[in-house]
């Protein structure tokens, strides 16, 4: 189980980042050939791919600096709160009677 969430996430990073640039890419293609009054070439696979696999990339490579910058500022275990089993010091004096 250790391994399918980190392949998880890549796959789904590149699936979103994926979508979300090639809907960019063809809405800007599209505009480019309503719009203009010249012949406007097809789309282009190539170049949307390679824009895709860039941000992909970058996203996944974000979340890698991200996740050493939270592991690194985590406190370890022996600077934690303590536990409900621990004992804790107290400085309340008890008294009996009214």
């Amino acid at each position: 189980m250790t391994h399918v969430l980190p392949a998880l996430l890549v796959t789904l990073t590149a699936l979103i980042t994926g979508g979300l640039v090639h809907t960019g890419y063809s809405f800007w293609w599209l505009s480019q050939r309503l719009f203009s009054l010249g012949d406007t070439p097809s789309y282009n696979w190539a170049e949307a791919l390679t824009v895709s696999g860039t941000a992909t990339a970058i996203v996944l490579i974000a979340g890698l600096v991200v996740r050493r910058l939270v592991v690194a500022n985590a406190p370890s275990a022996t600077e934690q709160a303590p536990t409900s089993t621990q004992a804790v010091p107290s400085d309340i004096a008890l008294r009996s009677g009214r």
